[in-house]
């Protein structure tokens, strides 16, 4: 009989939650790095959604764009690896319909993407700009993280392998660092 166990032990130099899993009687104890690395991302991307928030209050065009090309290159691999894996292992618990949901919220934040740099990229906000780029990350782009990290309840729920696979994918895709609309627009098959 399989004895699965929960613990959490904080990391006291990053303040992040680790999950660690057991499975059997007597089997070592494994790392669920798939959920901490995909927790981690989620956790920067709000931290830097907000401070996005706040400089394009300021229009402080200059940083808002370095913010947004940071969310670009954690996006990319992160997105991939949601799509070409996570996602498809997690179907299992929530099937055809809320797949084709999460799916459907990675173009939103991808159209999301492509109208702020557009904006970004005339030089200046507006009071207009400002207030509708704020609107765009609080309604189009932070709705995602939210519902991403609740996919990791289930994540827990996955086996070894299925986590290996997602990992596996994870370093794949952060290797070969294609930024969130690069890869939209040149590898996903999806177009949003």
């Amino acid at each position: 009989m399989l004895v699965l166990a929960l613990q959490t032990a904080l990391n006291h130099n990053h303040g992040y939650i680790t999950a660690f899993y057991y499975v059997g009687c007597g089997n070592p104890m494994t790392e669920l790095d798939t959920i901490k690395e995909m927790s981690d991302d989620h956790k920067i991307v709000r931290d830097t959604l907000l401070e996005m928030v706040d400089t394009i209050k300021k229009k402080d065009v200059t940083k808002a764009f370095e913010l947004l090309i940071n969310l670009d290159k954690i996006g990319g691999p992160h997105f991939r690896a949601e799509e070409e894996t996570m996602y498809p292992e997690l179907k299992q618990f929530f099937g055809d319909q809320y797949y084709e949901k999460i799916l459907t919220e990675h173009d939103t934040v991808i159209n999301a993407a492509k109208k702020i740099a557009e904006t970004l990229g005339k030089g200046s906000l507006t009071n207009e700009d400002s207030q509708q780029l704020v609107k765009i990350i609080q309604n189009e782009i932070m709705p995602h993280p939210i519902t991403c990290s609740g996919l990791e309840i289930l994540l827990e729920r996955l086996s070894a392998s299925e986590l290996e696979t997602i990992s596996k994918n994870l370093e794949a895709s952060r290797k070969a660092d294609i930024p969130l609309l690069e890869w939209a627009d040149s590898i996903r098959a999806r177009k949003a």
